[in-house]
C-alpha cells in the first residue's frame, strides 16, 4: 500500500445526516430551522441533529427540545422511532447504506460512522493521472473545493465574498500544480479532488443528500480539513486540500 505522501485520502461527512433523511421524507422541513430529537418523554427529547437554519439561533446537539424552542420558536422537530423502548435507526441505515454504494462506485471505502467514511482514493488518482497526460486541471471542474491556506497576500479581506475568496485561492493553486509530475504530491491531491467532486454530485443526484470533505495523504489530516460550513446556504460540499502533511495512518 502506499505511505506517506503518495496516498491521497478523503473523509467525507453527511452535513447533519438525520435531518436530512427526514426532509427527504418530509419536504415541507427543507429550508426551515429543524432538529431531530429522541425520547420525547424528557424536556421535548433530547437532540441529534441540527439544520443548519437553526444552529443559526443558537440550538445545538444535546440539547433538550423544549429549550431550543425558547432559542427559536419556530423549530420544527422530527422524532426518531421507537421500538420497544428504543431508537430505532433503520431508516438513517438505510440511507447511509445508499451513500455508502454510490461512494464504493469511486475509490475503496472504509466506513467511519453512519454519516462518515474515509476513501482511499490513491488508484484512482493514478488511474486518472494516466488519462490527462500533462493537461492542465480547470477551475471548473472543482467548483466547490476550497484550498487550506489560500489565497495569500492582499487578495484577502474581510469585504470579499467568500465565493471569491475560493475562487482566488483555487486559482493560485492550479498556477502553482507541476502539471507533467504525475508523482507531484499536490498534483495528486488535486486530481483526488476533482474525483470526490464527481461523488459529491452523483450523491446528490441519486439521493438528494449533500455532503463535505476533507483530503490529505492520510486519514488524520484528512479528518482535521473536512469543511463543515455554518450556514445551511453555502456550499455543502467544500474539500479542503492540504499544504501540510500531519502524521497519522
Amino acid at each position: 500500500m502506499a505511505t506517506g505522501q503518495d496516498r491521497v485520502v478523503a473523509l467525507v461527512d453527511m452535513d447533519c445526516f438525520f435531518v436530512q433523511v427526514e426532509q427527504r421524507q418530509n419536504p415541507h422541513l427543507r429550508n426551515k430551522p429543524c432538529a431531530v430529537v429522541q425520547y420525547k418523554s424528557w424536556k421535548g427529547g433530547g437532540i441529534i441533529a441540527v439544520s443548519y437554519e437553526a444552529r443559526a439561533f443558537g440550538v445545538t446537539r444535546n440539547m433538550w427540545a423544549d429549550d431550543a424552542k425558547k432559542l427559536c420558536p419556530d423549530l420544527l422537530l422530527a422524532q426518531v422511532r421507537e421500538s420497544r423502548g428504543k431508537a430505532n435507526l433503520t431508516k438513517y441505515r438505510e440511507a447511509s447504506v445508499e451513500v455508502m454504494e454510490i461512494m464504493s462506485h469511486f475509490a475503496v471505502i472504509e466506513r467511519a460512522s453512519i454519516d462518515e467514511a474515509y476513501i482511499d482514493l490513491t488508484s484512482a488518482v493514478q488511474d486518472r493521472l494516466e488519462k490527462l497526460q500533462g493537461q492542465p486541471i480547470s477551475a471548473d471542474l472543482l467548483p466547490t473545493t476550497y484550498i487550506e491556506g489560500l489565497p495569500r497576500g492582499p487578495t484577502v479581506e474581510e469585504t470579499v465574498q467568500k465565493e471569491e475568496i475560493r475562487k482566488q485561492g483555487l486559482l493560485q493553486w492550479l498556477g502553482s500544480l507541476q502539471i507533467d509530475d504525475a508523482t507531484s504530491p499536490d498534483l495528486q491531491l488535486t486530481v483526488g479532488a476533482v474525483i470526490v467532486e464527481e461523488m459529491r454530485a452523483a450523491i446528490e443526484r441519486k439521493t438528494g443528500f449533500q455532503c463535505s470533505a476533507g483530503i490529505s495523504h492520510n486519514k488524520c489530516s484528512a479528518c482535521m480539513y473536512v469543511y463543515r460550513p455554518e450556514e445551511g446556504n453555502q456550499i455543502s460540499l467544500q474539500m479542503v486540500v492540504s499544504h501540510h502533511v500531519v502524521a497519522g495512518n
